[in-house]
């Protein structure tokens, strides 16, 4: 009894362990389909790289959400997917599948161009083409997100313009 007692709680102390480092991922839709549940691990995933970059990124692409919080809503064959993100010192601490309550900026864009951007050499290019082609759409929800991304979407036509 009490050996299987102790095969449990270390089965389930592993598995939160696996799942719950660096501020946990909450799925508040219980209806999710399989490839949305692979895509949102995958996503949570890839912030541990993003992280890793965010200090390299150019501070008008980082800075206008660095202590804000994001929706991003995921369009599939499944539906939508909405992601809550919050960032604090230019790097995502929270990620979950649920969405913010007062965001300043909703991305909206669809999981083959999320897939994209993760795995390209170069996901920064890869954004910035999704932005060009419309795939990736940003939108400030207040006056202080529209100026916030304004200046993103600035900065990204100067890169355009000069050709970098």
């Amino acid at each position: 009894m009490i050996r299987s007692f102790w095969a449990v709680f270390c089965l389930l102390f592993a598995v939160l362990v696996s799942v719950v480092p660096a501020g946990g991922l909450v799925i508040e839709n219980a209806d999710l389909s399989q490839a949305e549940v692979n895509l949102l691990f995958a996503m949570r995933e890839y912030t541990l790289t993003y992280n890793g970059y965010a200090d390299r990124l150019p501070g008008w692409v980082t800075g206008p959400f660095a202590n804000e919080e994001v929706n991003l809503h995921v369009n599939s064959p499944d539906g939508v997917l909405v992601i809550g993100i919050t960032f604090h010192d230019r790097k995502v601490v929270q990620f979950d599948a649920k969405s913010r309550s007062n965001p300043i900026a909703t991305v909206t864009t669809d999981s083959s161009t999320v897939e994209s951007v993760m795995h390209s050499d170069q996901p920064f290019d890869a954004f910035r083409a999704a932005m060009r082609n419309g795939t990736v759409t940003i939108e400030g929800n207040n006056l202080v997100g529209k100026l916030r991304v304004g200046m993103i979407l600035f900065g990204l036509w100067v890169l355009d313009v000069l050709g970098l």
